[in-house]
């Protein structure tokens, strides 16, 4: 049986499906929307502290927070070693 995936979500789209406003968003995380648009697009990223606000706030846990935009990410590829 094949073993399920986590799902995941990114910044951008926990803040949509809430259907804040970036402004909206930030001050809810007490940060500046600058901050917040450089979280999700993967330029800058929280700290352990601010993980936790955002955790509390967007109401998912750490493992269901994706902090790469998802054209970022790229699946594993195991290599056999010869």
């Amino acid at each position: 049986m094949a073993e399920k995936t986590p799902v995941t979500y990114t910044l951008l789209q926990l803040r949509t499906g809430k259907r804040w406003t970036q402004k909206e968003a930030a001050k809810k995380l007490g940060v500046s929307e600058s901050t917040l648009s450089k979280w999700e697009n993967a330029i800058r990223f929280p700290t352990i502290d601010q993980v936790w606000v955002i955790e509390d706030t967007y109401e998912v846990p750490l493992s269901g927070i994706n902090f790469l935009p998802e054209n970022t990410v790229k699946p594993y590829k195991n290599k056999q070693v010869s």
